[in-house]
């Protein structure tokens, strides 16, 4: 369902027709229900914030110093753990205050420690936007989790499988995905990161801004990008390949889900399998890269998928060796 559409049945703008619409489709599946509490969270982690914000804790504290200072006045205490026992009285007290000052605060701190996260199955993609406001859309089969935490100024991600990333700049608040001891550490971009659990590598693909892309291997002098850059690194043995590809924005061909070619090369179609898979091609015959073909795949298709309806056109055979890929002519 459209996810306007869900924001409006969240500000209680629909009409009663609309809202059952999305009731029943909240009913259809878990994680339908699980969008849906998610945009929830996602809309007002904004107001929660700001009601945090407007908790005058420094009158609180006075208060609290105010009435330590009249209980000393009043008796000398010898014993630290009868005099502990009274301050923890007021103390609960000032905290008692923080939480009255605060409306329900307190109680959505809670809320605000925990962990945003966004499943995909296979064949699914999904799009949200993170409590920062940074948007993100998920390939199929990925795990999305980022974390709050009211202790650390960084905004830390955990990535399994593949999202391409718009984050909201905010010097003073790091933007890190973390990815098989792999991180990517941004301020604010447009980047994509692959990684996939049955794949050894982690691929970072720069779109707009600057990333540095740190390993063990590397610790706190990574790897900057830039755009139009994409980092291959081996999460066995921490090696890195950068590339450079005429047509980044290629990697993001999965958020629409298909592939469609119409009279393309045989060279601008691997090219494009190149970038998504993480393959390699090797021409036998140069001949075969202006070989055209017109046809319609989905991206959550395999190299071997595409690759054997091509070849019905008996035009070339393929061979497999790892991530290299032979193309050669037939006769």
């Amino acid at each position: 369902m459209d996810e306007i559409f869900l924001l409006s049945y969240l500000r209680g703008e629909c009409n009663d027709e609309e809202a059952g619409r999305v009731e029943a489709w909240c009913k259809e599946a878990p994680e339908n229900r699980k969008v849906l509490e998610q945009l929830y969270y996602t809309l007002f982690v904004g107001d929660r914030v700001a009601m945090m914000n407007a908790v005058d804790t420094e009158a609180s504290l006075d208060k609290f110093k105010s009435a330590v200072r009249e209980k000393e006045k009043k008796a000398k205490r010898k014993n630290m753990s009868i005099r502990w026992g009274r301050y923890s009285t007021v103390a609960a007290a000032f905290l008692a205050g923080l939480v009255f000052a605060g409306g329900l605060t307190w109680g959505l701190v809670s809320n605000k420690l925990s962990d945003y996260e966004v499943l995909t199955v296979a064949g699914q993609r999904a799009q949200t936007v993170l409590p920062d406001g940074s948007k993100v859309w998920l390939n199929a089969s990925s795990k999305l989790v980022y974390h709050n935490s009211f202790w650390s100024s960084d905004r830390q991600v955990d990535l399994s499988g593949e999202a391409y990333f718009e984050v909201a700049h905010d010097k003073h608040a790091p933007f890190i995905v973390n990815s098989k001891q792999i991180k990517t550490c941004v301020l604010g971009t447009k980047f994509n990161v692959r990684a996939r659990e049955e794949e050894n590598r982690v691929v970072t693909t720069l779109l707009q801004g600057l990333v540095r892309v740190d390993s063990p291997r590397t610790e706190d002098n990574g790897y900057l990008l830039k755009p139009g850059q994409t980092l291959n690194v081996n999460t066995d043995t921490y090696q890195a390949e950068l590339i450079e590809y005429n047509q980044p924005t290629d990697v993001l061909l999965w958020i629409n889900g298909k592939l469609m070619f119409k009279q393309h090369s045989l060279l601008e179609i691997t090219n494009v399998m190149e970038k998504l898979y993480d393959i390699k091609f090797v021409y036998e015959d140069d001949a075969l890269k202006t070989e055209r073909f017109t046809g319609e795949f989905s991206t959550d298709s395999t190299p071997d998928e595409i690759l054997n309806v091509l070849m019905h056109t008996n035009h070339f055979n393929y061979k497999k060796n790892g991530r290299v890929i032979r193309l050669i002519k037939k006769k």
